[in-house]
């Protein structure tokens, strides 16, 4: 009996092994092995072309059935024979999916149910990655004498490949294998027999590296960009943040020039270029050209006068920072940082006018100081309510109620108006907080 349980046992678990891999992926690894002895035999263009091509099929059977894009159901019924051990949540750095576990592998579904992204955790072949080993086997016909004609269409499919496994990892959070599969893919374009430029694969790898905070790998990319031209304001501004990162402001400011030069309407160079300016305390003239240059190019820009206003608010020069919040919500009336950040400077200067009386002695000079910061808590309210009115981010409309609240609070025995709305805007962040 003992006997006939234990062979149960094994013949249970040897079902689901069967399935442990796609037919597709089984054949392929077939091919494989028969392949391998055929480079051993032979060694010619011809062995190693077939060799690449069976790893390149191990590839295609490992995730048979898997598009990117494609609904739970229309995966199902094309996954069909492969078994799906278990379908769960699961918080994959930081983001939440649902996912089918496999014996050999993990595809995720996004938000709307859609595939998104997958995971071997069983490798077809074991301490290998198929799509490297394709390439290698692919040059290694090449040097053997392989045609262009032959050639071209094999490495511009394993550029492909790559792609896919790099927008996975990409959407998975995976950045930095994400990255290493987007410079492959271009690497694969760039090859001799291909001689293209996919100029869309360099830039997210770029991005990849800037995500997986790998700030080293970032600045090579970037720089090879630079160096293809393949140029546009953003690739200048993540390079220069990515020397920043490294501790070379002087490179970092260098480039931010450079990029403002040739792409003055970028916003990504502009921030940059502002925001370093401030952290290095450089003279805040110098950002106030850029910024003019910039208004000159696009003088609807509602943001370029915020970012100024932000400048002058710095410097502490209020009224002009006033003014350039409301010339900056006078051309965009939906921009909601600028009536937000003239609320938030108003309730800073109530704030500093606090500190000042309350360490002033002279009861005179204290009430002085008293009613300038309530005068400048009223200003407040306006810019305040405007601010929470066309915010649709939750977020900011919580910080207006909660500003507005504390403002109202303080005037609350002044009018039945200023109990009311203290009341209106303690109920909206009372049921926000609930809500989280």
């Amino acid at each position: 009996m003992k006997r006939l349980f234990i062979a149960l046992a094994v013949v249970l678990i040897s079902i689901p092994q069967i399935n442990a891999q796609s037919k597709e992926a089984q054949k392929a690894l077939k091919e494989i092995e028969k392949a391998k002895a055929a480079v051993e035999k032979k060694g010619d263009a011809a062995s190693y072309i077939k060799l690449g091509n069976a790893y390149s099929e191990g590839f295609d059977g490992s995730i048979f059935g898997i598009f990117l894009g494609n609904t739970h159901d229309q995966s199902r019924m094309l996954m069909k024979g492969q078994v799906v051990l278990s379908s769960e949540q699961e918080e994959l750095n930081g983001k939440q999916f649902n996912v089918d576990k496999y014996l050999d592998k993990n595809v995720y579904y996004g938000p709307q149910n859609t595939v998104v992204g997958f995971k071997l955790t069983k490798p077809l072949v074991p301490g290998e990655d198929l799509l490297d080993r394709a390439m290698e086997c692919y040059n290694t016909a090449i040097d053997k004498g392989a045609l262009e004609k032959d050639m071209k269409p094999l490495i511009n499919a394993a550029a492909q490949r790559y792609w896919q496994s790099a927008m996975s990892a990409y959407a998975l959070g995976d950045y930095k294998d994400a990255c290493a599969a987007f410079e492959k893919s271009f690497n694969c374009k760039q090859h001799p027999m291909v001689n293209e430029m996919d100029r869309d694969a360099l830039i997210y790898a770029g991005f990849a590296a800037v995500l997986a905070k790998e700030s080293k790998k970032a600045i090579e990319i970037f720089e090879r960009c630079r160096k293809l031209d393949i140029l546009d304001g953003d690739v200048y501004a993540y390079l220069a943040d990515s020397y920043k990162a490294e501790g070379d402001t002087v490179k970092c400011k260098e480039l931010l020039n450079e990029g403002f030069e040739k792409f003055p309407t970028n916003q990504g160079i502009l921030v940059s270029l502002i925001n370093t300016y401030l952290e290095t305390n450089d003279d805040p003239n110098k950002i106030i050209t850029v910024i003019h240059k910039a208004q000159e190019n696009e003088p609807t820009n509602a943001s370029l006068f915020y970012a100024e206003g932000n400048l002058y608010k710095n410097m502490k020069d209020y009224e002009k920072a006033i003014a350039l919040y409301r010339k900056s919500a006078e051309l965009n009336p939906n921009y909601v940082y600028a009536p937000f950040n003239e609320g938030d400077l108003y309730y800073q200067m109530a704030l500093d006018l606090q500190d000042k009386a309350n360490a002033e002695l002279d009861d005179k000079k204290y009430d002085e100081l008293q009613n300038q910061m309530n005068d400048c808590l009223k200003k407040a309210i306006e810019p305040f309510e405007r601010a929470f009115n066309i915010a649709e981010d939750a977020e900011i409309k919580t910080a207006c109620a909660q500003y507005l609240k504390q403002i109202f609070f303080r005037f609350r025995e002044e009018s039945a108006e200023n109990q009311a709305n203290y009341e209106k805007y303690n109920t909206f962040v009372e049921e926000h907080s609930t809500k989280e």
